[in-house]
């Protein structure tokens, strides 16, 4: 294995990352409103395995297990300094979902000049990393 990219490696790790953005919102959803914090830790704890069985955080936690098991995959394939930079292609989907699936409000001046440097940033590395010295 020589660590490098590849068009198939690529796509395993969009599609990783992609699972767990749509993990994120899906929990997210199932979550609602729930105030997981309890009186004392204990309560705490049951809150949040209560929280854990509901359908939408199930299928959350599902697709989490799916895209770990892809990104094994990836990681079997690309070199660790190569992959893990290009988890950050999560926060453009989690900003995106957030917004138009959540209804969360965005200043998307300041979010995507965040995102641009993020790009910028994974850019230099994958141009200095991806291609194996």
């Amino acid at each position: 294995m020589n660590g490098n990219l590849t068009l198939g490696s690529f796509g395993l790790m969009c599609a990783s990352v992609t699972l767990m953005a749509i993990a994120q919102v899906l929990q997210k959803l199932g979550l609602g409103k729930a105030e997981l914090a309890g009186s004392s830790p204990a309560k705490t704890f049951l809150n949040i395995v209560r929280m854990m069985f509901t359908p939408k955080v199930m299928v959350g936690l599902f697709l989490y297990v799916i895209s770990a098991f892809l990104w094994i995959l990836v990681l079997s394939k690309v070199r660790l300094s190569v992959a893990y930079p290009m988890l950050s292609i999560s926060y453009f989907l989690v900003v995106i979902l957030s917004s138009t699936v959540l209804h969360e409000r965005v200043n998307w001046r300041m979010a995507g000049l965040g995102l641009l440097f993020i790009s910028a940033g994974v850019s230099f590395i994958g141009l200095g990393l991806g291609q194996g010295h």
